[in-house]
Formats: C-alpha cells, sequence, structure tokens
C-alpha cells in the first residue's frame, strides 16, 4: 500500500513538471524578440540602423523599454523611430517593430547588450519577458598612409546658394534702396523748396456756385411746406452768411443782421443788392425771435431774392478779345 502511493506521487510530481515544462515552452514558442543590425563593422561615426522586432500572441500588451543615452552605452543612440504593428503569416500573432539610428565614436570591438520587453497576455496578471541576443559590432578607425607626407586640411566644400538663403540679402538691397531713393527725394524737395509729399487740392467751386446749389437742395426739402419754418429760415440765411465770408471776406456767421447791413456798405458790388438783403436777414430774425409766422408768398419770395443776391454780385467772367489786324494787300507785279 505505502508502494502504491509512492508510485502515484512520483507520477504526479512528473506530470507536474511535464505541465511546467510545457507552459515555459508554449510562451518561449509564443514570443520572440530578435535585434539586428545592417552590418557588423563601422567606421568611427558612422550611423547604421538597429532593429528590433518583438512577435506575442494577439491581445498580449507589451511594455516597450524607454531608450536613453546610456542604454547600449557604449553605443550612442542617434534616432529613436516610432513602433509599428505588422500583421504575421499567423492571424493568431502581430509583430511590433521599432528602429533606432545608433553610432559609435570609439574604436574597438563594442557588444550591444540584450534588450528586454515585457508583457502581459490575457487573463495573466504577471509579467512575462521577451529578451534580444547580444550583437557585437567592429568600430574601425580611419586608416592613415604612414608613408605619405601629412597634407593641409582641406577648405569647406562650396555649395550653390539656395533661394531660401539669398532672399534676406535681396531684401536688404531693396531696403537700402528704399532708403537712398528716399533721402534723395527728400533733399531734392528741400532745394526745390517744395513740400515733402504734394498736396493734392480737390478743384472747388466757387462761391456762388456753391451758394446756389445749396439754394436748390433747400427748396428740395420743403421745409416750410412742413411746418418746419424756422429751420427754412436759419439754413436760408446760413447760405446767405457763408457766401459772403467765401466771396468777400465779411465773417457774417459771427455778425447779427445789423453787422452785416453795416459791412455790405463797403463793398460796391453788394450796395445794389443792399435793400434785398435786409429783407431777408429781417424776416428770419421776426421767425428766429419774434415766432412771427410769414406768408407762403414771403418764403418764396426770401428764397427768390436771396438767389438774385447771388447771380448779381458773383464776379463777372472777363475775356479778351485778340486785336485782328486786317491783311496786307499782296504786291502784283506788272
Amino acid at each position: 500500500m505505502i508502494e502504491i502511493k509512492r508510485h502515484w506521487l512520483s507520477a504526479s510530481k512528473l506530470s507536474l513538471v511535464m505541465l511546467l515544462t510545457f507552459q515555459v515552452s508554449f510562451h518561449a514558442q509564443a514570443q520572440k524578440a530578435v535585434a539586428s543590425i545592417d552590418t557588423t563593422s563601422i567606421r568611427l561615426g558612422e550611423q547604421i540602423l538597429l532593429k528590433l522586432d518583438v512577435t506575442l500572441p494577439k491581445g498580449a500588451k507589451v511594455i516597450w523599454p524607454v531608450f536613453n543615452d546610456s542604454t547600449l552605452s557604449p553605443i550612442e543612440i542617434v534616432k529613436t523611430g516610432h513602433v509599428d504593428t505588422i500583421e504575421t503569416s499567423r492571424n493568431s500573432y502581430l509583430q511590433y517593430r521599432q528602429l533606432l539610428t545608433i553610432t559609435a565614436f570609439d574604436s574597438g570591438y563594442k557588444t550591444i547588450p540584450p534588450i528586454t520587453f515585457e508583457y502581459i497576455v490575457p487573463g495573466d496578471t504577471s509579467k512575462l519577458r521577451a529578451v534580444t541576443d547580444s550583437l557585437l559590432l567592429q568600430v574601425r578607425t580611419v586608416e592613415v598612409d604612414t608613408t605619405r607626407a601629412i597634407k593641409d586640411i582641406k577648405a569647406p566644400m562650396s555649395a550653390p546658394l539656395t533661394l531660401e538663403e539669398l532672399w534676406p540679402i535681396f531684401a536688404g538691397v531693396a531696403g537700402l534702396g528704399l532708403i537712398a531713393g528716399f533721402i534723395w527725394y527728400y533733399l531734392w524737395r528741400r532745394r526745390m523748396r517744395k513740400p515733402l509729399f504734394p498736396v493734392i487740392r480737390k478743384q472747388q467751386l466757387p462761391a456762388w456756385q456753391i451758394a446756389l446749389e445749396s439754394l436748390n437742395d433747400l427748396e428740395k426739402k420743403k421745409l416750410w411746406q412742413a411746418g418746419k419754418i424756422k429751420e427754412f429760415y436759419t439754413e436760408l440765411t446760413d447760405i446767405l452768411r457763408q457766401y459772403l465770408e467765401s466771396e468777400f471776406k465779411i465773417p457774417a456767421m459771427e455778425m447779427i443782421s445789423y453787422d452785416i447791413i453795416e459791412a455790405v456798405e463797403g463793398h460796391e458790388r453788394l450796395k445794389p443788392v443792399k435793400e434785398k438783403m435786409l429783407q431777408v436777414l429781417q424776416l428770419a430774425d421776426l421767425v428766429k425771435f419774434a415766432k412771427e409766422i410769414p406768408l407762403p408768398s414771403e418764403h418764396d419770395s426770401s428764397i427768390k431774392n436771396t438767389r438774385i443776391i447771388v447771380m448779381e454780385t458773383k464776379p463777372v467772367e472777363t475775356t479778351e478779345k485778340a486785336e485782328v489786324l486786317p491783311d496786307k494787300p499782296i504786291a502784283q507785279n506788272g
């Protein structure tokens, strides 16, 4: 009986060992981490690619190592690429790949150490590992021919300038040209005693034409017809005052009606229309200050008299006629 139990225990232990061996073998076959390089021999400072491939079952979560300056020391990592996912021929597996650009600046044989990848498979919380093999890299020095004389250092090779390099030069030259042109223009205008920038004057209408157009606009507004009598006479007298200021230099906008009539005495062209001007100004004062309401005919008369004042006092255009001499008779021979 005791012998049977011993055989049973031995068989159980053997089964457990075989099961563990199967699981380890399964995981070893399920995962694979491979590191490879383009070449096993480089010159000092020459760059090559280190390719890392990890094959894992689908659904496995891989914990990718973080590479820094000392990870592969004395090998230096120049550039770290992205981790790409690649489909494999076996549908239940995925391959993860990353490319590292590496170099070395110390001659001799250098070892790229093993790189460990941790991963977790579905249904298992424990972390498993996949490790690459180490690689041997030969770093050669530059061969020097000691039988030949030492040569001077070569000058840098000249490369053609690109448009991106030339445009600041063009911009600088153009800027200096603009500054020089502006200085020359400034000195020339100053020597000619002219303003720096020519003043463009808009051609101004004569005072009498402005006044007549303003009177036409006032009539179109029909203010007194709409009961706005005060506004009508205020605008009418403003037109008259502005005309007197522009044409005769009388500060009529700042003067009362009495002073305007007094100032008219000093201008020969205004004397003939003095009575009409007095009528317009007095009626306007009665409307504005005494609140008098004139008859419709008086409104028409006021605007008519103002138009007459402008027409009869505007400058007279004179044209000089050239004197035409009679042709001399042509002498006939014989």
